[in-house]
């Protein structure tokens, strides 16, 4: 998947580039205060937070009603959710301040612009150069039904394989989650492969959380987790009916980029029946 491990730190690759993006744009913001005019340096501090705010905000606004049911998600950036549109706007607004304030240093800013957009854009492009591996051959032990399942072999639907551990905090944040939406999309398989974890402690850890799920693979080895290069804990795989990787997400998923993966998904899978 496209990932990348710094240490005992994993990044997808979306989330490194665009922090690379922005760490560029703010030293170059820097150095051309120092150089040229402070409040070039005030301006970047200000596209930074606005164009942050303004791209949490649209991407709020946009899934209104789901946020509703949790208000308090609002503040939950760990799970992702922005958008480009929203943080345009807050850029463009603090430009606008600063050509206000000071016009004749305002063409300045294109520097630090295109520098941190270069980086971002670059930064995506080696990450995502990977190769995206097809869905393994090999046969997993389900949990509660006994038996084996294939990830390759699934009768021509689309599924969403999520890899977990009961010790991992962003993976028991998100399972509720997981478990609501796979039962509220039957046309895809959800099947939660649990990495590195004997078949008591995963039946013990479901049981004291009270979640209920359908399919729950053994994979004590964490083999799933090195045939897909998951760097961490949890990675979500979206798999089209052919087992080809469709789309991944490193780290806890929110309900709104679930729902947007699975809708791309059924798109998919519809296009390639007609």
């Amino acid at each position: 998947m496209n990932a990348l491990a710094i240490g005992p730190f994993a990044f997808s690759a979306d989330r490194f580039s665009a922090i690379g993006g922005m760490v560029v744009f703010m030293l170059a913001g820097s150095l051309l205060a120092a150089r040229i005019d402070n409040r070039l340096g005030t301006w970047t501090t200000a596209a930074a937070f606005l164009g942050i705010l303004g791209a949490r905000a649209v991407h709020v606004l946009g899934h209104a009603a789901s946020f509703w049911q949790e208000p308090w998600r609002v503040l939950a950036i760990w799970q992702g959710g922005f958008s480009w549109h929203g943080g345009l706007i807050g850029v463009l607004l603090a430009t606008v301040l600063l050509w206000r304030r000071a016009p004749h240093i305002t063409s300045w800013a294109i520097l630090p612009l295109a520098a941190g957009l270069f980086v971002w854009i670059a930064l995506g492009s080696l990450i995502n150069g990977n190769a995206s591996p097809r869905a393994p051959a090999a046969s997993y032990v389900v949990l509660d039904r006994g038996g084996t399942i294939s990830v390759a072999e699934r009768r021509g639907r689309p599924a969403v394989l999520n890899l977990w551990a009961s010790w991992c905090p962003p993976c028991r944040r998100e399972m509720p989650m997981m478990a609501d939406m796979a039962g509220s999309n039957p046309h895809v398989d959800f099947l939660f492969a649990n990495q590195g974890e004997g078949r008591d402690a995963i039946a013990a850890y479901l049981r004291q959380a009270g979640i209920d799920l359908q399919t729950v693979v053994l994979d004590p080895f964490a083999n799933l987790s090195r045939h897909y290069g998951a760097v961490g804990l949890p990675a979500t795989l979206f798999i089209n009916p052919d087992g080809t990787l469709a789309a991944s997400h490193l780290g806890e998923i929110s309900r709104e980029a679930l729902s947007e993966r699975l809708a791309a998904l059924s798109s998919s899978a519809t296009a390639s029946t007609e």
